[in-house]
C-alpha cells in the first residue's frame, strides 16, 4: 500500500475534527451512522449483533479468562467429559463473572467509539489525519472494521500498533494505519474474545447462570419428621 507521507499538521487537528462529540455531530453526517455489525467469519459472535452498539468508549482492556478457567475451556474443547466435581463453586462463580465481561466485550462497536479510539491513536503516530480528512478516515476505518467487537478496541490494541518494529526501514508503528492494517492489528484481540465466548457457552450449558432450585416436599404428614433433601451432586447445585 502507499503510506501517506508525514504532514506538518499538529495532533490537535484530528482531535478537533473527530472529538469532542459536539464537534463530531457536525462532521459525521446521518448517512454515516453505525450500521448493523456483521459477525466475524465462523466466529460464533453472531449473537453480538443483537446487542446495542457501544456509544461510549469501552473502559479498559478485555481481560482473558483466568488460567484455571481456560484449562477447563481447553479440556471441554478436546472432548473431555466433565462432571460437576471438575467445577467447584468458586470456578463456577468465575465462569459466571467472566461471561458477563464477555457479553460486554462482544457488543458491536459504533462509529463514535471508533472515533474516540482513533483520537488516542493519533497521539502515537507522526502523521495523523488533518482537519480536512479526519472524518473521512474515521468513516473508512469503521466501514472496514465494524465487525470487530467493542472489547477489541482497547488500549492494548493501540500499543500493539505503535510497538511494531520497522519494516524494511519503514517505521510502520509510527505512521497512521490504513483500514486493512488496523483490522489486522485488531483481529487477534477479537479472536481472543471469540475463544473465551465459545468456552463460556460450552460450560454454561451445564452450569447456567440461575439461582439454585430449592426442593420442597408437596406435603408433610402431621407428626412426621421433616427432613431436608440433600443436594444431588449430578445437578451441579450444592445441598440447600
Amino acid at each position: 500500500m502507499d503510506h501517506a507521507r508525514p504532514q506538518s499538521v499538529s495532533h490537535t487537528s484530528l482531535s478537533h475534527t473527530i472529538m469532542p462529540p459536539s464537534t463530531l455531530s457536525h462532521t459525521i453526517t446521518p448517512h454515516s451512522l453505525p450500521r448493523v455489525s456483521a459477525p466475524l467469519p465462523s466466529s460464533g459472535l453472531s449473537s453480538a449483533s443483537a446487542s446495542p452498539a457501544v456509544t461510549a468508549p469501552y473502559r479498559g482492556s478485555y481481560k482473558p479468562a483466568p488460567p484455571a478457567l481456560r484449562a477447563v475451556f481447553a479440556a471441554r474443547a478436546a472432548g473431555v467429559a466433565l462432571t460437576p466435581r471438575d467445577m467447584p463453586p468458586a470456578l463456577v462463580a468465575h465462569l459466571h463473572q467472566h461471561w458477563a465481561q464477555v457479553q460486554l466485550a462482544m457488543r458491536p462497536v459504533s462509529e463514535l467509539h471508533v472515533a474516540a479510539w482513533l483520537k488516542k491513536l493519533s497521539l502515537l503516530v507522526t502523521n495523523p489525519p488533518g482537519a480536512d480528512t479526519a472524518a473521512a478516515q474515521c468513516r473508512a476505518m469503521f466501514d472496514v472494521c465494524q465487525d470487530i467487537p467493542a472489547g477489541a478496541w482497547c488500549p492494548d490494541a493501540r500499543l500493539a500498533w505503535a510497538r511494531q518494529p520497522p519494516r524494511n526501514g519503514y517505521p510502520t508503528g509510527a505512521r497512521w494505519p490504513s483500514p486493512n492494517e488496523l483490522r489486522t492489528i485488531l483481529l487477534p484481540f477479537a479472536q481472543r474474545i471469540q475463544q473465551d465466548a465459545a468456552g463460556c457457552r460450552a460450560l454454561l450449558a451445564f452450569f447456567p447462570v440461575s439461582a439454585p432450585c430449592v426442593m420442597r416436599p408437596a406435603s408433610v404428614p402431621s407428626g412426621a419428621p421433616f427432613s431436608v433433601p440433600s443436594g444431588d451432586p449430578s445437578s451441579g447445585h450444592p445441598a440447600p
